[in-house]
Parts: C-alpha cells; structure tokens; sequence
C-alpha cells in the first residue's frame, strides 16, 4: 500500500485508480491505530498528513465522488506523521513498473 504523490498527468489510469483504493484502505488503518512503520521505512511509501489532500486530487481527477476526511493521527511518532514521499523515488518506480506511467513521464505520449 503506497502513495505516489506524482501528478496524476505522469500516471496511468490503472496506478491514479489504485492509489485512490490504497488511499481509503489506509484511513482504516489509522482508525484502528495501526503501526505504519513498514511504509515509513526505509522508504516512505505513504504520507499521513497529505492523505485527504491526496484522495481530493485523484478523485478530482478521475471525476469520482467518494467522501474522505482527513484520519486522527495523532496516536503515530511525529517522524511518521511529517514523512514525505520522495517524488523521484516514485517516478523512478513508475517507469520501473509499468510501461504506461514510463510513457507518460518520459513524455513519450
């Protein structure tokens, strides 16, 4: 379960819709207080704050209407609740992944 945080321009549809899910099943993990250590490190695959601005974005995007309010994070470590995916290192991994997003960010189409 992973958040790109990249323009949804430089993604395929596949990846913009999957992120949106991931997103979703996330807020349940925060609602149970779940440890989200393992996608904080070592490399930070989610960011707690961002997560109703990210949701907003991508349902903005696809033109979809499913509600979203910002999970309580106040129970993790204020490291995990600041962390920031590195851009680059998810574009990277777009174009390692998957040859539509790899033809988007390269700007092949």
């Amino acid at each position: 379960m992973r958040t790109w945080m990249v323009n949804p321009k430089l993604m395929c549809k596949k990846h913009i819709v999957g992120e949106h899910g991931e997103i979703h099943k996330h807020r349940h993990n925060f609602e149970k207080g779940h440890s989200i250590t393992g996608r904080i490190y070592p490399v930070v695959q989610i960011e707690p704050k961002a997560m109703k601005a990210r949701h907003d974005e991508l349902a903005k995007y696809l033109n979809h209407k499913s509600p979203y309010e910002q999970p309580d994070i106040s129970y993790l470590p204020d490291d995990e609740q600041n962390a920031k995916v590195d851009i680059e290192v998810s574009l990277k991994e777009l174009c390692r992944r998957c040859p539509d997003c790899r033809k988007k960010i390269m700007g092949d189409e």
